[in-house]
């Protein structure tokens, strides 16, 4: 980072040469965005910030550069999916997201970042928190920036669920449309006059300024490999050369111990007898019994006697369950990437092989909730997105395991029940509850594509309403069931027609809705008919106009930060 930034030219507004270089490094999946909707009737202000919380939604049309300027000027809060395509991204980001804003300064931050002399610009985020940006030369692999930005949480005190971007290493299409899923997306910086980057005195760069420094600290991809190399040196002096094959997170931890005030001994212990049974399995008894001696202090160092002890290593004789890599204080000092390259680290033994689950999403849809995780690919470095259709699908584990092939290309092994009951409550742990974007519930789609079918072409003549135009009769109007319904499947309604048209009759009970046997066309010549055609839905335009349909709202964040 930039150690300061003098002031250039006045700009006379986000346009020129600053313009064309904000695109160049913000740029990404192009063919959708994400906005930030803050004048949404159900947008309201957030109790722990104070601030407006927009209604978030993706915008299924080309990102272009008029949209780009909307944003800058401050009339259309953006988001862009970092990752393209082809499975690279030009920045990534790590979002800091505090539980207690009033006790968070950004300053610390900054000063770890000078510590390190790492290359990562600090912005100010939506919420009030902090996003760590980091720009590449070239677009990149998505899997390599990932690893690279999640092996410096450590660095920042940062848990392993910390929100990295890209979310995705690869878009993945919809197994039922066929259609490219933009994934999450993460909101812009320099929305008008908000979300500055800052100097390392904490002030804010001006556009102009930023645009700078982003170009003095662009990165090439073979200077983040020895970025990591030279972090994880320095991280391992000082350590006891058994924790040099093992999880850097055990090592860590190991120089963490020495300190009285230290209250991660139990984790500690039980996951050292992990790395020691598979290193030393001749003799892994012993080391546990001189661990407490060994790497804690004051009256930690006698706090498990010897009795405990034994009774301990008779338990984790009999059963290990691996290394618990979501707990804390492993997770705020994990550096998965150089893990699973150790020896003794966390793809080793038995069950290293079974992939890390993480990230739970309960998708609140109607009438079933859907599913998604997160998993750790064997290479550690790339993860992958895996879809579970209900609860059930998700807690079977070998219908999970199918699931957990067709999406990240490998297959986990079959693991014990109590095994499996460790992968599941740990997976548990992490879940969140999340909300579909505003306008993609069934009702909401439903809604749309009847007002759309209400106010669309008019049925003038008997061909035209038995192929599918609206007749309008009074209040009334009348359409072919048949023809509405494959209107609704070209917008992937997943729906049969049957179970269509009972939601239909309880949505708009109100609107004297009726499925008719037959409706006749009325002629020219008063009185008379056309024959009839069949099939027909009435409703009431009056009263539909006023159904007040429940839009979604996001509860958490899921495809947007």
């Amino acid at each position: 980072m930039s150690a300061q930034c003098g002031p250039g030219r006045r700009l006379s507004g986000p346009h020129g040469i600053v313009m064309e270089q904000y695109i160049e490094f913000f740029n990404g999946y192009r063919n959708a965005y994400g906005v930030a909707d803050f004048n949404h009737q159900d947008s309201k202000v957030d109790p722990d910030t104070g601030k407006k919380k927009p209604v978030y939604r993706w915008n299924f049309e080309e990102l272009t550069n008029e949209i780009y300027n909307q944003h800058l000027k401050g009339e259309l809060s953006i988001g862009i999916q970092p990752c393209t395509e082809d499975s690279e991204v030009k920045f990534g980001v790590i979002d800091i997201d505090p539980k207690d804003y009033a006790d968070f300064n950004k300053k610390d931050y900054i000063n770890i970042i000078q510590q390190y002399e790492l290359p990562l610009l600090p912005v100010e985020s939506k919420s009030g928190g902090l996003h760590l940006f980091l720009f590449l030369d070239t677009f990149t692999d998505s899997k390599t920036v990932k690893s690279f930005l999640t092996n410096l949480l450590s660095l920042f005190g940062l848990k392993q669920d910390t929100e990295i971007f890209p979310k995705q290493t690869q878009l993945t299409k919809d197994s039922e449309t066929g259609q490219l899923r933009p994934g999450q997306f993460i909101n812009l910086p320099y929305f008008g006059e908000e979300r500055k980057a800052l100097n390392v005195d904490g002030t804010p760069f001006t556009l102009e300024q930023f645009m700078k420094v982003i170009s003095a600290n662009l990165i090439t991809k073979e200077r983040l490999k020895e970025i990591t190399e030279e972090i994880e040196h320095k991280s391992m002096q000082g350590v006891d050369e058994e924790f040099l094959d093992g999880p850097p997170c055990l090592a860590a931890i190991s120089k963490l111990s020495s300190n009285e005030n230290f209250d991660g001994k139990d984790r500690f212990m039980y996951n050292y007898h992990v790395m020691v049974k598979m290193k030393y399995p001749d003799n892994w008894q012993q080391k546990v019994m001189n661990a407490p001696v060994k790497y804690f202090a004051g009256v930690h160092a006698n706090a498990w006697d010897q009795k405990f002890l034994n009774q301990k290593v008779k338990s984790w004789n009999r059963s290990s369950k691996g290394y618990t890599c979501t707990q804390s204080p492993l997770s705020e000092n994990c550096k998965k990437g150089i893990c699973v390259k150790k020896k003794f680290g966390v793809l080793a033994g038995s069950k290293g092989s079974y992939p890390v689950l993480t990230n739970l999403k309960k998708i609140d849809l109607d009438p079933e909730p859907e599913y998604e995780f997160d998993v750790t690919k064997p290479d550690g470095i790339g993860t992958a997105t895996v879809h579970c259709k209900n609860v059930e699908h998700l807690n079977d584990q070998r219908k999970r395991r199918n699931s957990i092939s067709k999406a990240a290309g490998f297959l986990p092994p079959l693991i014990k029940n109590d095994e499996e009951q460790t992968v599941m409550d740990t997976l548990y742990q992490t879940q969140k509850v999340v909300q579909p974007p505003v306008g993609t519930s069934p009702k909401e789609k439903l809604h749309d594509v009847i007002h759309a079918k209400i106010n669309g072409p008019k049925a003038t003549s008997d061909a035209a309403f038995k192929t599918g135009s609206v007749l309008i009769e009074d209040d009334y109007a009348f359409f072919k069931f048949d023809k509405f319904y494959d209107k609704l499947k070209a917008k992937n309604w997943k729906y049969s027609e049957d179970k269509t048209g009972r939601m239909m009759q309880v949505l708009y009970q109100e609107c004297e809705i009726e499925f008719l046997e037959q409706k006749r066309f009325p002629s020219k010549e008063s009185g008379k008919y056309h024959s009839s055609t069949k099939n027909i839905i009435q409703i009431n335009i009056k009263t539909f106009e006023e159904v007040p349909i429940h839009h979604t709202k996001t509860k958490h964040k899921t495809d947007i930060i």
